[in-house]
């Protein structure tokens, strides 16, 4: 369930609401004959981590990273991603990643109390307590569901001539956060004492960093240097040089923030693109892996909020993360790789030669 969601939804806020549920799961777990179960709770904190940070890939509302790497990659080599087109490369990542998270939490955590249902039952009950949805909750749902069929067509709408200009994903953005305004399911102090607005300072910040990098040559010069060293072990192009970028890429994801990231990295990574392959599949191929391997911070606390929001319930320690994390880690960049290998080489993008 948080997977997908967490590709339309922020994976910190995902982690925010799904973090009482989990803590829930496990108390109502508790019996007489087995009070206490660590290994559950991890279990179940260190599922809903995953799942979130999983799931950002497979759309670009899924996180900023992956509108930064579309905004680079149509500011530096003119190529434009769209949303929907987005979403049929990436989401398959997502596919994939569930079934393997699923083995490895299970893999790496062996809880004494095994089956859920008493829990889910009782949560359920506690669900019809509450009654049924009130008019707040159906606008909410009613207005997010147009911004996601709004984001899903605005290309195909432009190129039909429907509309006169992209609207981009910001716009239909900022027009549903007014129309949550206007239908009185929020008010305008909720927007400015509940939401962070530094992140966006934060990720201002970055993404001028990563211009700055790509105007003043900087990131052509490292993306230079990186090829020449990679030369002499054969890995200077093709799926090589793209395993090694997203390599660098999930390494610094799990030392700052994924968007951060994205912003700090992607100017490089294009720049090898470019230099290697120019005008071909690879450059948009290596936007899309770079967002998705930013998202790789499946190791660290710090990586990415729901790791800190789940580590803030008290069941978490910091190596538990790594117990999940650094198997995962290996694992996920593999699965990039074949993905591109695979299904990304044999579709192809937009009539661009290959590599």
């Amino acid at each position: 369930i948080i997977t997908p969601l967490a590709a339309f939804i922020s994976d910190h806020a995902l982690a925010a609401m799904f973090l009482p549920i989990g803590m829930l799961l496990y108390q109502n777990s508790l019996t007489e004959e087995i009070p206490e179960d660590p290994e559950l709770g991890k279990m179940l904190m260190i599922a809903i981590a995953m799942a979130c940070n999983i799931g950002g890939p497979g759309a670009p509302s899924g996180g900023a990273r992956n509108v930064i790497m579309m905004t680079y990659l149509n500011d530096m080599f003119g190529f434009d991603i769209g949303y929907f087109q987005w979403v049929t490369y990436c989401f398959p990542f997502l596919l994939v990643m569930i079934p393997i998270t699923w083995f490895m939490v299970n893999w790496r955590f062996k809880p004494r109390i095994t089956s859920l249902a008493p829990a889910m039952n009782q949560l359920r009950t506690e669900i019809d307590r509450m009654g049924g949805w009130n008019r707040k909750q159906i606008w909410a749902l009613i207005i997010f569901l147009i911004m996601v069929y709004g984001w899903f067509t605005e290309k195909v709408f432009y190129n039909l001539g429907i509309y006169p200009v992209r609207l981009g994903i910001g716009v239909i953005a900022v027009a549903g956060a007014v129309a949550y305004i206007l239908a009185g399911v929020v008010n305008w102090r909720d927007y400015q004492e509940k939401v962070d607005w530094g992140v966006v300072w934060l990720y201002a910040g970055a993404i001028i960093f990563g211009r700055t990098l790509d105007q003043t040559g900087a990131a052509y010069w490292l993306a230079r240097t990186v090829i020449d060293l990679l030369a002499p072990l054969g890995m200077s192009s093709g799926i090589p040089l793209m395993a090694t970028a997203n390599g660098l890429t999930a390494c610094l994801t799990n030392l700052m923030a994924d968007g951060p990231a994205a912003a700090a990295v992607g100017p490089i990574t294009l720049n090898m693109a470019g230099l290697v392959h120019p005008g071909s599949t690879f450059l948009p191929f290596m936007a899309m892996s770079t967002a998705i391997a930013s998202s790789f911070a499946y190791c660290l606390i710090i990586g990415t909020p729901p790791n800190a929001i789940v580590y803030a319930s008290g069941y978490l320690e910091p190596k538990d993360y790594l117990r999940v994390g650094i198997p995962m880690w290996f694992v996920a960049n593999i699965v990039i790789v074949l993905l591109t290998a695979v299904y990304w080489s044999f579709r192809g993008f937009g009539g661009l030669p290959g590599f």
